[in-house]
């Protein structure tokens, strides 16, 4: 019986543990490149990100002034915008709806001010490249024009080839 025991522990630490040796493989992640993702999906990230950050900030801020809208009104005698006990069904839900309107409006207005600053940013890019001298650009070869009196296609070839 002790033998079996022994024989199967050394079966169960061949089994496990000898691949281990053979197999060594990376397993590092590596970091995202810039590349990866398309920017549509980049933008729905923040903007997922962005609505959901905000919903416990603007679920609070719209309890906090539907009960003083209460209190104001006389519907309630305290003004406790934590005790949630005092809200209906149907106030609870008017104010989580109100806090997933208020956070998708700021998700979407993030969205639409970070599209704006990536055009501007393009738009600068290719007036750039469209202002950009002959002097700026290392690469740039000036072509004298033909004067009025060349017409002659020998002409052209020849100031075509004092330019080279």
């Amino acid at each position: 019986m002790k033998n079996k025991t022994i024989f199967a522990a050394i079966l169960i630490f061949l089994f496990f543990a000898v691949p281990n040796c053979f197999c060594q493989t990376n397993t590092n992640p590596e970091p995202y490149s810039d590349d990866e993702f398309p920017q549509f999906m980049l933008d729905l990230r923040r903007f997922e990100i962005i609505t959901l950050g905000s919903m416990p900030f603007i679920t609070l801020n719209s309890s906090i002034v539907y009960n003083g809208y209460k209190f104001a009104t006389g519907k309630t005698d305290t003004f406790n915008p934590l005790a949630t006990a005092d809200y209906s069904q149907d106030e609870m839900e008017n104010i989580i709806i109100t806090s997933l309107c208020i956070s998708a409006g700021i998700g979407l207005t993030d969205y639409i001010v970070n599209l704006i600053k990536r055009s501007r940013i393009k738009r600068r890019l290719r007036q750039q490249d469209s202002n950009i001298s002959i002097e700026e650009n290392p690469d740039a070869v000036r072509i004298p024009l033909p004067s009025p009196e060349t017409t002659d296609i020998t002409d052209i070839e020849e100031i075509e080839s004092e330019a080279e």
